[in-house]
């Protein structure tokens, strides 16, 4: 199975472009084999040949391997010292430029633009939001969420973040959909953007290997400003940041010097 699986991994990459060795091989292959059992698919060489025939097996391959779980204001308490750390910033330099990174389905980056129109005049900061699934972007612009997604809002949140569309469904509103642009971005293979201020990338690279964390960090690291700030998620962490010229701060926080 390990040839057959870095087989189809080769070939995976010619065919989509994803390097499946940046990410955790167990997490991976659980996700294929899934994926085959659905289709009636018996090996990975047969599911590479449906897939290298069926351009929408591909689209539905990649939608299944990618990662899309996401929260507004996840891990709420993080986000407070978030907040506190980019008022401190702001006050140093404006404007702020901003890039959430495997934004998934639009929940950080719209939880980030929330935060900010009640912090700072809107000529003061820019969002890029990003990922590499057209699904999960095509979702993230369109903003729309079930109730399922207000578990960390209060009542006065929900009104001001969304319009009611019926039926349980709910739009994030235009005046905070305007505030963040989306694009399609490899975290492996394309150029980061550059003068980063803030950097935010939660629960993503935890799926990564060792190898793919250290080419993030380094590469996170240049396009930040001096000064700049990296917030990941409740289950990661640098443990030699300095390595990469970054110093812990905070709770999942980290700054450029």
């Amino acid at each position: 199975m390990i040839d057959e699986y870095w087989e189809f991994a080769d070939d995976f990459l010619t065919l989509t472009d994803i390097d499946l060795s940046c990410y955790n091989k167990p997490q991976v292959l659980r996700r294929l084999t899934a994926f085959r059992q659905k289709q009636r698919i018996d090996s990975l060489p047969q599911l590479l040949e449906a897939l290298k025939s069926d351009p929408a097996l591909v689209k539905e391959c990649l939608d299944r391997l990618t990662i899309n779980v996401t929260e507004f204001f996840r891990d709420r308490e993080y986000w407070q010292v978030f907040k506190d750390n980019v008022s401190l910033l702001a006050t140093k330099r404006l404007p702020l430029r901003f890039w959430s990174a495997g934004c998934a389905s639009g929940e950080e980056p719209y939880s980030l633009a929330y935060m900010l129109i009640n912090m700072l005049p809107r000529a003061c900061w820019m969002i890029e939001a990003s990922d590499f699934s057209n699904r999960a972007l095509v979702a993230a612009q369109e903003g729309i969420y079930n109730s399922k997604a207000f578990k960390n809002l209060t009542e006065e949140e929900v009104l001001l973040f969304f319009n009611s569309l019926g039926n349980d469904l709910y739009q994030v509103k235009k005046s905070l959909r305007q505030c963040v642009n989306f694009f399609r971005h490899n975290l492996f293979t394309d150029p980061y953007p550059t003068n980063l201020d803030v950097a935010l990338c939660r629960n993503v690279i935890i799926y990564f290997t060792e190898k793919a964390k250290k080419r993030f960090f380094t590469g996170i690291a240049e396009a930040l400003n001096p000064g700049g700030l990296l917030f990941l998620g409740g289950s990661e962490q640098i443990i030699t940041p300095s390595v990469y010229g970054l110093e812990r701060v905070d709770v999942y926080i980290y700054k450029k010097g």
